[in-house]
């Protein structure tokens, strides 16, 4: 089932030394449907002060969508329901004067397997159990949740204008340090232990208003959310000039207030693919746990591999012509306020122009949108894109960047590791988003991700193929209790730490681990790919 609602995003950053590229000796990698509405004609758990509340609208043929919006400007009333069951593009006939949201509802949705349920101010549409026969399966799923000690939620994030899926927001429980983040697609899977089932579920997102929901609310149900944006042009906003470098200087200044000094354990899940001409050549997802030193500790991370899994689909020829760097390192180097990237680094930045963009909202501050890209008289400078800062704490909540396209034959030789003499590669983008979140006053980071994107040709060959390489590790869980060093035993190397487990891709693999849904056309690959090969590592 699915959910909607409004919400904000944003995006982190780097650390690059005297070396403009030394952040990206990183071995790179080869590698709910909930809406914000209501519906039904059986009612269960009637709240007068929503469902009896009088509301006023003229008459007019528009969507179910923009309808039930029109219900809850008026009401205050957040709608919730299974985008599965109700259809957002339907075109309806609404009109209501001086008319209780029941009745006005009534007009306009009538499936008799629908019952409501109101929660705070939330009005929860779900299919009744009774009549659809769901009852049998919500038990056996009670009964499975309380061997397992942990219950699972779903759902989809939404903007609210153009209702586009919004990527790596993130999802967790406010009373614990649990979260995950949505996908491409903006759909999640978060599993919390049972204890926290009246707990609260927070949603935020870079530009958008922060949102917070009742747990309860999605269980039984795949909800689809719809974040609202706030975005500010900076026109409306009265600053005091400051250069948007000493903006940065000042951030990395106050990185000992807003970052963690002390160590602490991390449990994320990673995953990493290659696909060649939109083909997957392999896929690679761990549960990793990682000492994260302080962010100007001079000691290493360490890593352990919790749970993994990989599968190839690699013929002699893939590998035999172009080899990649990979591994998790690339990730952990994505850590921009511990690995300074050069338009971080106060001793690089005079190679860069940075300009203020606009003023956005995350979470419940606004923060400084700064964009920066190499001067045209430097050739050293490689990176462009934008940083966001909190303008209240100097903060550093994330960045989306790229390597300049005119600087990406330049870097190639980084990432990579092998390839045959008569193959030519041109790469077309390297780009890179890292997000920061505040956890008990202290940020850490919560998401990174990398995409590279080559063209290759063989001199003996006609045509060429493209390759698309992605890596992502996103924060799961943080822990700041008796954080110690790994055992040398238990630890491993970050290039090598999946594990010789037969791919079958079932959300039961991970157990009470939580991980990152494979987008539609990833889960539909690797299942031709399951079907199709004997051999899985």
């Amino acid at each position: 089932m699915t959910l909607s609602y409004s919400v904000q995003r944003e995006i982190p950053a780097n650390k690059a030394g005297n070396n403009k590229f030394s952040m990206f000796r990183l071995q790179y990698l080869l590698c709910f449907c909930f809406c914000l509405m209501l519906t039904g004609s059986i009612y269960a758990q009637i709240a007068p002060s929503c469902l009896d509340r009088k509301i006023n609208i003229p008459r007019q043929n528009t969507s179910l969508y923009e309808a039930l919006n029109l219900i809850a400007a008026q009401t205050g009333c957040s709608f919730i329901y299974d985008s599965r069951l109700v259809d957002n593009n339907r075109k309806v006939k609404v009109y209501a004067d001086n008319q209780t949201v029941k009745d006005v509802l009534a007009q306009i949705l009538s499936d008799q397997q629908l019952k409501l349920k109101v929660l705070d101010s939330h009005i929860l549409i779900c299919r009744d159990s009774e009549k659809s026969g769901l009852v049998v399966e919500r038990q056996v799923k009670a009964i499975k949740d309380s061997l397992s000690g942990f219950f699972t939620i779903k759902g989809h994030i939404h903007d609210n204008l153009n209702q586009d899926p919004v990527a790596y927001a993130t999802i967790g429980c406010s009373e614990a340090n649990l979260g995950t983040i949505t996908n491409n697609e903006g759909m999640f899977i978060l599993k919390l232990p049972l204890a926290f089932r009246k707990g609260t579920l927070v949603i935020s997102h870079l530009g958008y208003l922060p949102q917070q929901f009742p747990i309860e609310i999605f269980e039984d149900n795949e909800a689809a959310i719809y974040l609202e944006r706030r975005i500010i042009s900076i026109q409306e906003v009265i600053i005091r000039y400051t250069d948007p470098k000493e903006i940065i200087k000042k951030a990395l200044s106050e990185r000992s207030r807003n970052n963690a000094a002390d160590p602490v354990y991390v449990t994320s899940f990673y995953r990493e693919g290659v696909l060649k001409n939109e083909r997957l050549l392999s896929y690679s997802e761990a549960v990793i746990k990682q000492y994260k030193t302080g962010f100007d500790a001079a000691g290493e991370d360490m890593v352990k591999a919790l749970k993994s899994r990989k599968l190839k689909n690699v013929s002699k020829k893939d590998t035999t012509l172009l080899k990649l760097k990979g591994g998790i390192e690339a990730g952990l180097q994505l850590d921009l306020v511990k690995n300074l990237p050069a338009f971080l680094n106060p001793e690089e930045m005079d190679s860069y122009t940075y300009t203020y963009s606009d003023i956005v909202s995350y979470d419940t501050q606004d923060a400084y949108a700064i964009e920066f890209e190499p001067k045209v008289s430097n050739g050293n400078a490689v990176f462009r894109g934008s940083v966001f800062i909190s303008r209240e704490s100097y903060a550093i909540l994330g960045a989306d960047f790229e390597i300049e396209p005119s600087s990406l034959d330049q870097v190639a030789g980084d990432f990579i590791q092998k390839k045959t003499l008569r193959l030519k590669v041109k790469f077309e983008q390297i780009k890179y988003s890292v997000s920061y979140l505040k956890i008990n006053g202290v940020y850490y980071l919560n998401h990174a991700r990398s995409d590279l994107v080559i063209r290759t040709r063989h001199s003996r060959r006609f045509g060429t193929d493209l390759f698309h390489t992605f890596m992502e590790v996103a924060s799961c869980k943080i822990d700041t209790e008796d954080v110690q060093r790994f055992p040398n035993k238990e630890s491993i190397n970050p290039s090598t730490i999946f594990s010789d487990i037969p791919y079958v891709y079932d959300e039961a693999f991970w157990e009470e681990y939580n991980f990152i849904l494979p987008e539609a056309s990833l889960d539909n690959a690797l299942s031709k790919l399951i079907s199709h090969i004997e051999e899985i590592e």
